[in-house]
């Protein structure tokens, strides 16, 4: 277990946002602006041939120019499997986020977690990114680089959880061939009793 001091960074969200092809004005325009729902890492690189992640925020993501300490735990898990979490505390000592992953790493080919940031602007474009609490992915294969990917996501449930309307809202990835690349499962806080239309 280790503890890290981290500074989140104005330019290094804007190009991650950049790398996961989006234009939210939350990432690229904002004075500072939110991480993207992958941004903060479980620690280390996790890569084999499925990766699980799940990224926790505790209200609102953190932004640029917060402070936070990260302290990373690593879990021995299953042989062949990889697995690591790391929480970030804000500077009061308050939990804003946890990050966690895992690994089965007896695949030939690794998975990127490029498939898993382009379904995260894909549902952060549609719900918004200042509003996510929860995204959990499992990647099942590679995107080749410059492959194209079709996202699609559906409202799951809705209901109050921690004093906020919430949505549950479960998303796939499709490479040019329809072949399932990554899935993910997110929550969302919304305004108002209103239930997002699907995409």
């Amino acid at each position: 277990m280790s503890n890290v001091a981290v500074v989140l960074d104005t330019d290094a969200i804007r190009l991650f946002a950049q790398a996961a092809r989006s234009d939210n004005p939350a990432y690229r325009l904002a004075d500072r602006p939110v991480v993207p729902p992958t941004f903060l890492p479980a620690g280390g690189s996790v890569a084999g041939e499925r990766v699980e992640t799940d990224h926790r925020f505790f209200g609102p993501p953190p932004r640029a120019g917060d402070q936070l300490t990260a302290i990373r735990a690593g879990a021995p898990g299953r042989p062949a499997v990889t697995e690591s979490l790391t929480r970030y505390f804000d500077r009061t000592g308050g939990l804003v986020a946890e990050s966690w992953a895992a690994a089965e790493a007896f695949a030939v080919e690794e998975v990127s977690p490029q498939a898993a940031a382009l379904l995260a602007t894909y549902a952060t474009d549609w719900l918004g990114a200042e509003s996510i609490r929860r995204f959990r992915t499992r990647s099942l294969r590679p995107l080749p680089p410059g492959d194209v990917m079709s996202c699609s996501g559906q409202v799951t449930q809705s209901y109050v959880q921690d004093g906020e309307a919430r949505v549950d809202v479960s998303l796939c990835g499709v490479d040019a061939a329809g072949t399932v690349v990554v899935r993910a499962w997110a929550t969302f806080a919304v305004t108002g009793d209103e239930t997002p239309d699907p995409r």
